[in-house]
């Protein structure tokens, strides 16, 4: 981009040394038009980098987030969870939820996740 803002600076010295009027006033708007262009192209330039910046650090976000909902879960694990959790149908809607051996003992009312009626 400095490249650009010499090769204006050099137009701009070139138009100084315009005598007839008619044709200055005629550069000199062109010129105008140019440094607005260029200052709008830095700008640009500004929020494309920030925008990359946010995307790069959105991707690292989703990338983490998906690491850990898709973590591989081990057959020691999954043996684990079915010897805590229970499956039980909604004595209500009739769809299947799963709920702690412990909460079964404990709570005389689970909610149904799906109707909020009582579950069993």
């Amino acid at each position: 981009m400095s490249n650009i803002k010499n090769k204006i600076e050099k137009i701009r010295m070139n138009i100084h040394s315009i005598n007839d009027d008619k044709y200055s006033n005629i550069f000199s708007n062109i010129l105008s038009v140019l440094d607005d262009m260029s200052n709008e192209i830095d700008n640009m330039r500004e929020r494309q980098d920030y925008l990359e910046e946010s995307v790069q650090y959105m991707d690292e976000d989703i990338t983490g987030l998906q690491d850990e909902l898709f973590e591989e879960v081990s057959i020691e694990d999954l043996i684990e969870m079915e010897d805590e959790y229970i499956e039980v149908n909604c004595k209500n809607c009739n769809k299947p939820i799963f709920v702690e051996k412990e909460s079964i003992n404990n709570n005389k009312v689970i909610p149904c996740p799906f109707c909020n009626k009582e579950a069993m």
